[in-house]
C-alpha cells in the first residue's frame, strides 16, 4: 500500500509505534541513530515522513521545509509545546503511567475500594502511535493534492484524554465525575455484572435491555439443566437498566452456577449459534493457539538475534486472499 513511501523514524520509544505501523502498510522505514548533520539532511531529502519526539531536534520544521518541501514532518511528543492545557508542560518528562493518570483513564479503572489502575501494556503510547500514522497518512493525501508536505504534532496527552471520551463528556454535560466501578456496567439505576468465571477461565457477558438476546441465554441454559431462575422472566417488559441491583444478584447467581460448569470454547460456540453476546477472555496461551487468528495470517515467525530464539510475533495489520491462502 505504502510501498512508494521512504520514512525516517528518529524516535525513541513514544512515536514507534507509528514507525512501526507505516512499515507494515509498506513503507521503507529507516530507523535512523547517531547521524551527523549532513547525513541527515541527505536522508531528509529523499524521505516522504520524518517522524521524531521533539520539534527542534534535530532541526526546527522550517529549516526542514526548506530543505524538503514536500515532507511530511510528524512529532510524537508527550504534550502539545502549545495550548491552554499542556502547553506549560511541553518540556516535561513524562511515561505512559503518568501520562495514563493524567488522561483521567486511570480513574475509571479498577475496583471502587483499591487503589486506581492503568490498562495493560502502553496504551498511551499505544493510543499516539495510532493517531501519529491517521495524521501522517491525512497528510499523504493533502500532499497528493496541493504538492506541499507539512508539520503534524501529536500529543499522548491528548490521545489518551480523547480516549476516555465518555467521563469528560459526562462532566460536561451533567456535572457528574466518573469513578472506578470494578466489574460492574453501570446502567440507569443500577449495575450488571461483566467479567465470570467459568470451568477453564473467564468469559465476558451481561444482562442486557436486548430480548431476543435473553431469551437465547436462557434457551441454552434449559437446553443444557440450568436457567429455572431466569425461565419465567417476561424479556420483552423488563427494562435491565431499572432493575435493583438485589434483583439482578439473584439473577447472576444463576447465571454464574450456569458458566461455571462449562469451558469457555463451549460457552462462546453456544453464543455465536445463538446469539446472546458473550465472548471468551483468551489468555496468551490461546491466542497463540487461536485456529482464528492463524487462519488470517496473523503470526509470523522472526529470528532474535538477542536470544538465538525464533519468535512467533504478530504479522501484517492487513492480509490479502493470496497471501492467506499461502500461510501455512
Amino acid at each position: 500500500m505504502l510501498s512508494h513511501i521512504k520514512v525516517i523514524d528518529l524516535t525513541d520509544g513514544l512515536g514507534a509505534y507509528t514507525g512501526r505501523i507505516l512499515a507494515e502498510l509498506g513503507a521503507d522505514v529507516l530507523r535512523a541513530e547517531s547521524l551527523g548533520h549532513d547525513a541527515f539532511l541527505d536522508l531528509v531529502a529523499g524521505a516522504d515522513i520524518l517522524i521524531r519526539g521533539r520539534a527542534d531536534a534535530p532541526l526546527a520544521h522550517e529549516a526542514l521545509a526548506q530543505h524538503n518541501p514536500r515532507l511530511i514532518d510528524v512529532i510524537v511528543a508527550p504534550f502539545h509545546s502549545s495550548g491552554h492545557s499542556s502547553g506549560e508542560s511541553a518540556h516535561r518528562p513524562a511515561t505512559d503511567l503518568t501520562l495514563m493518570a493524567r488522561s483521567g483513564l486511570m480513574a475509571i479503572v479498577g475496583d471502587p475500594d483499591r487503589a486506581p489502575l492503568k490498562l495493560p501494556g502502553e496504551q498511551a503510547y499505544a493510543l499516539a502511535g495510532i493517531q501519529g500514522v491517521t495524521a501522517a497518512l491525512t497528510a499523504l493525501y493533502a500532499r497528493h493534492a496541493s504538492g506541499k508536505g507539512q508539520l503534524v504534532a501529536i500529543s499522548a496527552f491528548q490521545s489518551a484524554v480523547l480516549a476516555n471520551y465518555r467521563e469528560p463528556v459526562m462532566w460536561q454535560w451533567t456535572g457528574r465525575i466518573g469513578k472506578r466501578t470494578g466489574n460492574l456496567l453501570v446502567r440507569g439505576k443500577s449495575g450488571v455484572r461483566q467479567v465470570w468465571p467459568c470451568r477453564n477461565g473467564y468469559v465476558t457477558w451481561s444482562f442486557v435491555d436486548n430480548p431476543g438476546m435473553m431469551r437465547a441465554l436462557v434457551r441454552v441454559m434449559k437446553e443444557h439443566g440450568g436457567g429455572e431462575a431466569l425461565a419465567d422472566i417476561d424479556w420483552d417488559k423488563t427494562l435491565v437498566a431499572d432493575v435493583p441491583r438485589e434483583k439482578l444478584i439473584e439473577w447472576e447467581r444463576s447465571v454464574e452456577a450456569f458458566f461455571l460448569l462449562h469451558s469457555k470454547e463451549e460457552l462462546s460456540q453456544w453464543s455465536v449459534a445463538n446469539g446472546f453476546g458473550l465472548s471468551q477472555i483468551d489468555g496468551v496461551e490461546d491466542v497463540l493457539a487461536s485456529e482464528q487468528l492463524r487462519y488470517r495470517g496473523l503470526w509470523r515467525q522472526v529470528d532474535d538475534p538477542a536470544s538465538g530464539r525464533t519468535l512467533k510475533v504478530p504479522g501484517p495489520l492487513f492480509v490479502s486472499s493470496a497471501a492467506k491462502e499461502n500461510t501455512p
